[in-house]
């Protein structure tokens, strides 16, 4: 029997990896075992996608950072325009991976024609617009901050859009998405609008996860209080004003380069996440040091 074609191994790698960002059931440790990943559980899942990293396109491409929207409207008109039966959460990861993957058949299925190319531009057209506008910046968060299993499954998913980019090319356009979002304009005498515009990934161009926060409390020998993020970014700042900022400005750069390093997959949408988070790093600095000043005229 011969060997499946790629394009078909493409379309279930794709498949696969939308069905393990659900929550684990009976084929999760066949799947991670394929993709040669340690078996997720409950707790491993809770952790990722509910702890760290909700797994829904809309929290990191509206300004607000905030589920559903415009953004999640954006998204929904993509299956609309495909014709396509518009699932409850169409901006759920599971959802548009496993919406690339039919793409990915789809094109392979028609002979070579008008339709086929037709069938190229609509995947090209998720890949950029709806994947490559997030999931790049998602991914790096997700293998720093998730499980073991969710860990490896990040650098997978990153390693796969790294593919479908050097195969349908890199965007040569900021995806409509992106270009709505204001840029981080508060000044440092704004704190409460500045710390607001780190939970929206991409008005700030920092993915802020919970382990994160604690990263930074770490550091700076600070208390870490249980809640939502805004509340334990107000409590860090409340403790160590300067130094709180001056931390999650480092956070910023680091983030910033990052972003940098995708360039060669993503082009000016990583353009775009890397000058906002080299953006928010110059905020936070500027009110670390106005803290500075005030402390000591």
């Amino acid at each position: 029997m011969s060997p499946p074609p790629l394009t078909d191994s493409r379309a279930e790698l794709f498949r696969a990896l939308g069905v393990l960002a659900e929550p684990p059931g009976p084929a999760h440790a066949r799947l991670a075992g394929l993709l040669e990943l340690p078996e997720p559980d409950g707790a491993m899942w809770t952790e990722a996608f509910v702890v760290q990293l909700v797994p829904f396109a809309s929290i990191y491409l509206s300004p607000e950072g905030m589920l559903g929207g415009e953004a999640a409207d954006r998204i929904a008109g993509f299956w609309h325009a495909l014709r396509l039966p518009v699932p409850a959460n169409p901006d759920h990861l599971t959802a548009l991976l496993g919406l690339y993957a039919t793409l990915v058949e789809a094109e392979h299925q028609e002979p070579a024609g008008p339709r086929r190319v037709l069938r190229r531009q609509a995947r090209t057209a998720l890949l950029h617009e709806h994947l490559l506008s997030w999931l790049l910046p998602f991914g790096h968060a997700m293998a720093e901050a998730g499980p073991p299993a969710y860990a490896g499954w990040a650098r997978l998913v990153r390693e796969a859009l790294r593919d479908e980019a050097s195969e349908l090319g890199v965007p040569d356009r900021l995806p409509a998405q992106l270009r709505a979002v204001p840029p981080p304009d508060a000044g440092p005498e704004r704190l409460d609008e500045v710390l607001a515009g780190l939970l929206a990934p991409a008005r700030c161009g920092l993915v802020l996860t919970r382990a994160q926060l604690a990263a930074t409390a770490h550091r700076g020998g600070l208390g870490l209080r249980l809640g939502e993020r805004r509340r334990v970014l107000r409590a860090l700042v409340e403790q160590d004003p300067a130094g709180t900022l001056t931390g999650l400005a480092e956070q910023a750069e680091r983030w910033a380069a990052r972003h940098n390093g995708d360039r060669p997959v993503a082009g000016p949408i990583s353009a775009y996440w890397g000058d906002r988070a080299q953006a928010t790093a110059r905020l936070l600095r500027a009110g670390a040091a106005a803290i500075g000043k005030e402390n000591h005229p």
